[in-house]
């Protein structure tokens, strides 16, 4: 995207909708989160000694060897939530996509509240002591949890092309999580499994939460509403900033 804001003008096409599959449970969606569910609770039970412990201490000789700062929790601000953000506004640009933006809202919104409440649920219960002893709420990672949510549904919506990059941010964050003492690795692997696992339980409720609620396509009288994107580079006079000009056209 950057590189379509530094190369001219960018006129958006309307949003593409892919043919999709019906949003329906299959077992095979739980293989790669259960996986991660089990290692990241096998880990905190019964290999915290032997696994947690000596990579945090790992990572603290590197830390000191190099003189790096733990200031990490001041970059993954904002960090977590790009996956997210790409889920929702990546199919403006014209890239084909699975579910329209009122679909994506209402999934990201389900992805979030039951992935998100069952990760703060979990601190609270397990009530675990986190690396440097700030608090007794590390287990889960909750910025694991966030952005690998944002991850898996950019996944779904756009496919691998643009999924590996989603789960390489992800990826990303629960590393700088461990790397920071601010959670151990069982952490981040069940906070890992539990984004995954609520971004599948968003798609599998999209459907059912709309025929709850009633809920209809934005149409102006019997025409759906289409959205078309423009972006346009420009420069600030004053300071000379690259900035862009964004424009939705409904």
């Amino acid at each position: 995207m950057l590189l379509a804001l530094l190369s001219g003008s960018w006129p958006g096409q309307a949003q593409t909708v892919r043919q999709r599959d019906t949003s329906v449970f299959r077992a095979t969606q739980l293989i790669a989160p259960g996986v991660l569910l089990a290692a990241g609770v096998g880990i905190h039970c019964w290999g915290h000694e032997t696994i947690d412990v000596p990579v945090y201490q790992d990572l603290a000789h590197v830390r000191e060897a190099r003189g790096v700062v733990r200031n990490a929790d001041n970059i993954l601000k904002y960090v977590p939530a790009l996956p997210m953000v790409v889920d929702l506004g990546l199919g403006l640009t014209g890239v084909p996509v699975k579910h329209d933006l009122q679909d994506r809202f209402i999934e990201a919104g389900l992805a979030s509240f039951v992935a998100g409440g069952t990760c703060l649920l979990l601190k609270h219960v397990v009530s675990t002591r986190r690396p440097d002893a700030t608090n007794d709420h590390s287990f889960p990672s909750g910025h694991t949890c966030l952005a690998f949510v944002g991850a898996e549904l950019v996944r779904m919506e756009y496919g691998w092309a643009w999924g590996l990059g989603a789960y390489a941010v992800a990826a990303s964050v629960s590393y700088l999580r461990v790397y920071d003492g601010r959670h151990w690795v069982s952490d981040i692997l069940f906070g890992a499994g539990l984004g995954i696992l609520g971004a599948h339980v968003g798609e599998w409720l999209l459907e059912p939460t709309k025929r709850l609620f009633n809920i209809a396509p934005l149409t102006v009288g019997k025409e759906k509403i289409e959205v078309h994107t423009s972006v346009v580079p420009t420069m600030d006079p004053m300071s000379g900033t690259v900035c862009a000009s964004l424009a939705f056209v409904f």
